[in-house]
């Protein structure tokens, strides 16, 4: 028993947090009955050092009865809220990992064994021929020697032409107001009379004809006609050429318009009558010609092409479009 501060304190003190519950419960249980020798040979106590200070000399004895023995608090659960260990000793080591199952506790590789073992047994018991049982045997040759033979696809013929469709019987009739003036081939001596002026003259689908109408007639209209020429008086309202290729009309009186729309190769022949107030407007049109008499000889006369080129140009804040001259 040492006395520090007036107060005895048990010499094993020092030692009750390295005791384990396990190992050491009857020095837990009686610790008046160890002494620090039984503990060092127990193995739980510090191990001198050459730094440590040397071990101060008892105090002695003061004369007189022993004080009360007071019971030892048993040790913290897991060492939680307990004193710390001494500064001179290492703390415990931790314990070791536990010790790894049986080889055969698992029983894995015998299953595994097993299974291998019948799979060979029921190849086994089929025999040389019991794997190859369900295979066909080859022979020898060409692979596709019996394979049957594809019948040669016979060739396509070569189709005839589609025949032209029937010529249509040609026509030069008065329908309501209109004269109908169709499929005319190879005939020049076609003459129509209009005697009122509310009268129409369409000509339609007409090759190689030429076609006079007398009279003053509202207007004129040829349509998909191919080198046809037509003479008329007078047109109320206007004169027009569609779809048409290698046409020559004349006007011998006076017509103010004269319209022509995709068409190639029309020559109009303009009298002096109208060549004040006609106008001529064309679209996807090419080598037009205006034909007129000249002003101081009646009897000759004056060709002017249709432009066909156009030039746009951005000239003082707006785009200004004028036809293409070659002239030198």
């Amino acid at each position: 028993m040492a006395q520090e501060g007036g107060e005895f304190v048990p010499e094993y003190a020092n030692f009750r947090s390295k005791l384990k519950p396990s190992s050491n419960t009857a020095i837990l249980e009686n610790p008046d009955k160890y002494t620090t020798s039984d503990l060092n040979k127990a193995g739980m106590g510090s191990a001198p050092t050459g730094d440590a200070p040397a071990p101060k000399a008892a105090a002695p004895k003061a004369a007189g009865p022993p004080p009360p023995k007071t019971a030892a608090a048993p040790p913290p659960a897991n060492g939680a809220g307990g004193p710390p260990p001494p500064a001179g000793g290492p703390p415990p080591p931790p314990p070791g990992p536990p010790p790894p199952p049986p080889p055969g506790a698992s029983g894995g590789g015998d299953c595994q064994e097993d299974a291998a073992a019948a799979l060979f047994k029921n190849i086994n018991e089929l025999g040389a021929d019991g794997v190859r049982a369900g295979l066909k045997k080859a022979t020898k040759g060409p692979v596709n020697q019996e394979a049957p033979k594809v019948a040669p696809k016979a060739a396509p013929k070569l189709g005839t032409k589609a025949a032209p469709p029937a010529a249509k019987p040609p026509k030069c009739a008065l329908v309501g107001k209109k004269w109908e003036i169709e499929y005319q081939n190879n005939e020049h001596e076609l003459v129509v009379e209009v005697t009122d002026m509310k009268h129409t003259v369409y000509i339609f689908k007409c090759n190689k004809t030429t076609i006079q109408v007398k009279g003053k007639c509202n207007s004129i209209v040829v349509d998909n006609c191919v080198k046809t020429a037509v003479v008329f008086e007078n047109a109320l309202s206007q004169a027009e050429i569609v779809n048409s290729k290698d046409i020559q009309m004349q006007c011998t009186g006076n017509a103010p318009a004269i319209n022509m729309d995709n068409c190639t190769a029309v020559t109009y022949y303009m009298s002096a009558e109208s060549v004040e107030s006609a106008h001529i407007i064309t679209a996807k049109c090419a080598a037009i010609n205006i034909i007129r008499p000249k002003p101081d000889d009646p009897d000759d006369i004056l060709e002017t092409p249709i432009p066909e080129q156009f030039l746009t140009t951005f000239k003082n804040g707006q785009w200004v479009t004028e036809m293409v001259s070659h002239d030198d």
